[in-house]
């Protein structure tokens, strides 16, 4: 599944392309991140929001749901200055949006795709939070009000941090924990450089609707409609 936000969330590709997290020794705060990965691919249904830290826009959402036989049932939508891109998918068919163009897939088509707890989608699974002591350069956790705070840098070139425009130069990924160990939310920070200046891209992540998702929509309607006139 595509990627198009200003900054590519880290968390929500990792899984693409890390595979894991190697042999490599726990770091700082590892234990917490591990726990809530467990408590997060235990779930039913949810629905994981992305925001601009710095608008205050939600610029990703992903939401899912596991029906009785355990296939996965999802929606996604994904925006940024330059692209739009929507996804729903039943375990029958498979709807996409991107950049104006709809496209629909069915089971038995050579694209499609069924997901299911065995064969889950990246970001149903425990790569959505970020986790790969490997690669990381620096790590701290610390008490603070109303909890526990983890603080990870990575080397952004090796996790595989991506934006729009420019080249990387730093990522860090913080975990907010409350008095119990329980995930709260996390954000990662992406910075970067383009045409001599430095950008900085900071998203908040909430899993928000733990096993309290009704029906998961179909994102792509809006547009199909759109060209129908619906």
């Amino acid at each position: 599944m595509k990627k198009i936000v200003k900054a590519l969330s880290v968390g929500l590709a990792a899984a693409l392309m890390l595979g894991g997290c190697g042999k490599a020794e726990d770091k700082a705060g590892g234990l917490l991140i591990k726990q809530a990965r467990e408590e997060y691919t235990s779930l039913d249904s949810a629905r994981v929001v992305m925001t601009d830290m710095a608008t205050g826009e939600e610029e990703q959402s992903f939401t899912f749901k596991y029906d009785e036989k355990d296939t996965l049932v999802f929606s996604y939508y994904g925006k940024s200055d330059n692209s739009e891109y929507a996804q729903f998918n039943n375990g029958l068919e498979c709807f996409t949006y991107e950049n104006g163009e709809v496209k629909h897939s069915v089971k038995g088509d050579n694209d499609f795709v069924r997901y299911t707890r065995k064969m889950p989608h990246p970001q149903a699974d425990k790569g959505l939070l970020i986790y790969d002591p490997q690669y990381i350069t620096s790590a701290k956790e610390e008490t603070v009000d109303g909890g526990i705070k983890v603080t990870h840098v990575y080397d952004a070139q090796k996790i595989g941090a991506e934006v729009e425009n420019g080249e990387v130069t730093g990522f860090t990924a913080e975990y907010f924990f409350d008095d119990d160990g329980g995930l709260e939310y996390f954000t990662e920070t992406t910075t970067s450089e383009c045409d001599g200046k430095e950008e900085i891209y900071a998203y908040k992540v909430d899993i928000t609707e733990k096993n309290s998702v009704d029906k998961v929509e179909n994102t792509v309607k809006q547009f199909m409609d759109d060209k129908t006139g619906g």
